[in-house]
């Protein structure tokens, strides 16, 4: 995501005035819904820090109470982080309650994650649970990688002093201490066949973009409207993700959206397996396969147009499978990269894939250790 450059001293001054308009002192006036309990988790202390209040008051200001759920926000965002309960009250209105004040920690461990999972269902229980994860991502590609650009794997904490900043895709997946119904990234490259098929089993449906997300982001002004009715309507929230870039100009004339089921991926990941047999490793043409991201690195790769390119005489199959598993998708003519500006969108599918090659072994050898791999070897 693109980021705007403030000062620390305003850091301070924001999060201190979102504190300030919370409360810790228990109220009785709290509701209690058992249809579903959603969690934001905003991992940005880095610099996304500004993210934490603003999304905060946007949650805050369009919250209704004809809402039937549990909205809490988790916000690390460099001063000490914050569990938050938003809804409405006759007597209050709209308010922002803080639950707990945690000593500075780190956001990107599993811990925290796992912890913060926990407290929110022993908090407000429910039939339902959705999770919004804000951060830097870099999808199933992990942080400590010896690459010449940034990797930021899922969630990057710059404040811990801890080693281990950042988290992986698997130990993300495995952090989730319960079934998810659906989960969406407001963080870039997490539309990629190998994120999914890591969180098959713990996440239901899944809300990404295969390319990178320019600020701000998702429309969380609206966002909850869609995710509190009887049925979540995960497809309302991407489309106006979709559609909020879509109306603008130049670079910021970018998105790349997909409303991904996980369990349709078996079908999908057995037909690529079938395809991708008799390719030679390192001997595949990719110059052409559309790509996302990363400058001249090709590292995402359009599943879809891969696939069609080796089997075109199979394309209704694949057609199929992927339209089982990308129940929307959408894009702008072109996506942007921070290392590359505009590039051309001449084919989508919703998910990318990655191709192993020659000149990245260390990717290669990290590569094997994923679900997705091991389903399609």
């Amino acid at each position: 995501m693109k980021y705007k450059l403030l000062t620390f001293n305003f850091q301070l001054l924001i999060f201190i005035i979102l504190l300030s308009g919370c409360c810790k002192e228990p109220h009785v006036d709290r509701p209690v819904s058992t249809q579903r309990t959603v969690l934001v988790y905003l991992g940005v202390d880095n610099n996304f820090w500004y993210e934490a209040a603003e999304k905060i008051d946007t949650l805050k200001r369009n919250w209704n109470k004809n809402f039937d759920g549990n909205l809490l926000v988790y916000a690390d965002a460099g001063a000490k982080p914050v569990l938050v309960h938003i809804y409405h009250t006759e007597r209050r209105g709209n308010v922002a309650d803080t639950i707990e004040i945690y000593p500075a920690e780190n956001s990107a461990s599993t811990a925290t994650f796992s912890r913060v999972l926990n407290t929110v269902k022993a908090y407000r229980p429910a039939a339902s649970y959705g999770l919004i994860v804000l951060s830097h991502a870099s999808g199933w590609l992990p942080a400590d990688m010896s690459w010449p650009i940034q990797l930021r794997s899922v969630i990057i904490d710059t404040g811990t002093n801890e080693p281990d900043n950042y988290m992986e895709l698997e130990d993300f997946a495995n952090a989730i201490p319960y079934k998810l119904d659906f989960a969406i990234f407001d963080a870039c490259f997490m539309g990629a066949a190998e994120v999914a098929y890591e969180l098959k089993g713990k996440v239901d449906y899944i809300v990404a973009s295969p390319a990178e997300v320019l600020a701000p982001g998702f429309v969380y002004a609206s966002m909850m409207k869609h995710l509190f009715q009887t049925q979540p309507d995960l497809e309302a929230v991407a489309r106006e993700f979709y559609e909020y870039y879509d109306n603008k100009t130049g670079m910021y004339r970018s998105a790349t959206v997909s409303l991904i089921k996980t369990s349709a991926l078996d079908v999908l990941a057995q037909i690529f397996k079938e395809i991708t047999a008799t390719v030679h490793p390192f001997l595949e043409d990719i110059d052409n396969i559309q790509t996302f991201g990363f400058g001249n690195q090709k590292i995402y790769f359009d599943l879809g147009d891969r696939l069609l390119r080796l089997a075109p005489e199979r394309s209704a199959e694949i057609e199929i499978a992927l339209e089982q598993c990308v129940l929307y998708k959408d894009h702008t003519p072109s996506y942007f990269s921070a290392k590359g500006g505009l590039h051309p969108i001449h084919a989508f599918s919703g998910l990318t894939v990655y191709i192993p090659q020659a000149a990245y072994p260390e990717t290669n050898e990290i590569y094997k250790r994923l679900k997705w791999t091991k389903a399609t070897e």
